[in-house]
């Protein structure tokens, strides 16, 4: 009789999620590497629209550790990403059948977008606002081509 691995996905992910953790700690004593958030963007997208919940769990709790670790506020980055995933990606898949286009697309909306979403809450919440610096294009330029490949 031969044993089943059914959970071997769930000590997959787990294990991706610990490396995140270690990663995005790196990420913030390193600063030329970049934290990701195009790419995981573009996987909480895809698990949105495949309606995969394991998988959109998995990216959802590496984003709020995204969060926890830059200081941004609880779930800022869920709600941000499912209102582009509901109602502005798929305008722009209709339009645009691009890859690399996409990427693009993923990797401006990722970074810029975010920035000024949370720049305009934290304005009506009159909050301090978050700074942007040269290192978010550095990060842009780097995600837009792991998702060029990827993608």
């Amino acid at each position: 009789m031969q044993r089943s691995f059914s959970y071997q996905n769930v000590i997959n992910r787990l294990l991706l999620v610990g490396l995140y953790v270690v990663y995005i700690s790196l990420s913030s004593i390193y600063l030329l590497l970049p934290p990701m958030l195009a790419i995981l963007f573009y996987a909480y997208h895809d698990a949105l629209s495949k309606h995969d919940l394991f998988r959109l769990i998995t990216v959802s709790a590496m984003l709020l550790v995204f969060e926890a670790d830059k200081g941004f506020w609880f779930g800022s980055t869920i709600i941000f990403f499912t209102l582009l995933s509901r109602y502005l990606l798929p305008k722009f898949e209709q339009v645009i059948q691009c890859r690399i286009c996409m990427a693009a697309i993923f990797s401006v909306l990722g970074y810029l977008g975010y920035w000024t979403f949370m720049w305009s809450a934290n304005g009506i919440l009159l909050l301090h606002s978050p700074m942007i610096d040269w290192h978010s294009g550095l990060y842009m330029i780097i995600e837009f081509l792991i998702l060029s490949v990827v993608i």
